[in-house]
């Protein structure tokens, strides 16, 4: 009996040992696998950067990840006040995803909004975004008096127009109207004339 009970004994402790042993290896496994899970590239720095004041718009979109993002799937997108104004798939040099702004874009102020799309160095997909305000107050100025200018041109355009229309009688028949008054005049004379002698 007592070996048997000492025979119960050690095999439960090697079976506890083992079902330990089992348990501390799929604790490890599971950290291994989860550290690489949780190490999205995040964005450092950018420019412009986040919650910047600028004059204008640059001429590109720069932001720089905690680690080198894979190539291909990659997208960029830049909206002003809810509106996108141009998205694309950026360049990348090392760390660094570049969007180059089109020319045709207008510097107008307001509040923009850089949203990004990558696969992150893990081959995780990862997301997010920042704003940015453009505020130039030389280009409201700009634009008030181009207006003005317009303004100015169509009333100078519309009184020269005008002007065109009510020069565009005939001069030739300037001297005829003259001749046509005087004729008139003259009638009127001699009929007074006759009036008078009858009296």
């Amino acid at each position: 009996m007592r070996f048997l009970g000492n025979f119960l004994t050690n095999s439960s402790r090697r079976h506890a040992a083992a079902i330990l042993s089992a348990a501390a290896f799929a604790g490890a496994s599971s950290i291994g696998f989860a550290a690489p899970a949780l190490a999205h590239d995040a964005v450092l720095s950018s420019q412009p950067e986040q919650n910047e004041t600028i004059k204008q718009l640059p001429h590109e979109i720069i932001l720089n990840f905690s680690g080198e993002p894979q190539q291909g799937f990659n997208t960029i997108s830049v909206s002003r006040d809810g509106n996108v104004l141009f998205r694309g798939e950026p360049r990348a040099k090392g760390q660094e995803l570049i969007l180059d702004v089109p020319d045709n874009v207008r510097s107008e102020p307001g509040e923009y909004t850089v949203g990004y799309q990558i696969t992150s160095s893990d081959g995780h997909a990862t997301r997010g975004g920042y704003q940015f305000t453009v505020d130039n107050p030389d280009s409201s100025a700009a634009a008030e008096g181009s207006d003005d200018a317009k303004a100015d041109t169509t009333a100078t355009s519309t009184e020269g127009e005008q002007g065109e229309s009510n020069s565009s009688v005939p001069s030739w028949l300037l001297p005829v109207g003259g001749i046509v008054v005087i004729a008139g005049a003259l009638v009127l004379a001699i009929k007074r004339y006759r009036d008078i002698k009858k009296d």
